[in-house]
């Protein structure tokens, strides 16, 4: 029996470690293509994607947050702007053109260009900015801050997001 491996016996039981059964090279191209074939032939170093795959995944909706830890109050406003969607998503992600906005001090934690930002704000609250193109010229912006501790506080979140929005317009057309 020349080339074969012997194949490892498993622990069975309550306290057998959770180890994820080797992969062959066959299984290795069905789900990641020639490349992690010929990796697994080589027993050489796994692609990126099958290695991820190997990992156990953690399920959020396992870890469970009080609201009151989190702030369970969310504001949304929404405002269409004369202005192009990447003229607007740079105002957002751009440190240098964030002259608009009250709150210059978030930082940009994803961002799918020119269409969605989410914003980590400096009191960890979050903003998720949705941007819309209207015809060639004009885009809605539509921005949800969540996470605010109190009713109080959103109105307050809104109505300075409202002058923020409204202070970008100006900017926007004064370019």
């Amino acid at each position: 029996m020349a080339g074969k491996k012997s194949v490892a016996k498993r622990h069975v039981g309550k306290d057998a470690p959770r180890v994820a059964p080797k992969k062959n090279a066959a299984a290795a191209e069905k789900k990641f293509g020639k490349a992690a074939r010929q990796a697994a032939e080589k027993g050489g170093k796994k692609p990126g994607a099958w290695r991820d795959a190997e990992q156990p995944r953690v399920s959020r909706a396992a870890v469970v947050t009080p609201p009151e830890a989190l702030g369970s109050v969310a504001v949304t406003v929404s405002r269409t702007l004369d202005a192009s969607p990447s003229e607007v998503f740079r105002a957002f992600n751009d440190p240098s053109r964030r002259q608009w906005s009250a709150a210059q001090g978030y930082r940009v934690v994803s961002a799918v260009a020119p269409r969605f930002l989410r914003l980590m704000m400096h009191d960890g609250t979050l903003v998720s900015v949705s941007i819309t193109r209207k015809g060639n010229a004009r885009c809605a912006v539509d921005l949800e801050h969540a996470r605010l501790p109190a009713a109080a506080a959103g109105e307050v979140a809104k109505s300075e997001w409202r002058l923020g929005l409204e202070r970008m317009a100006e900017l926007l057309d004064a370019f």
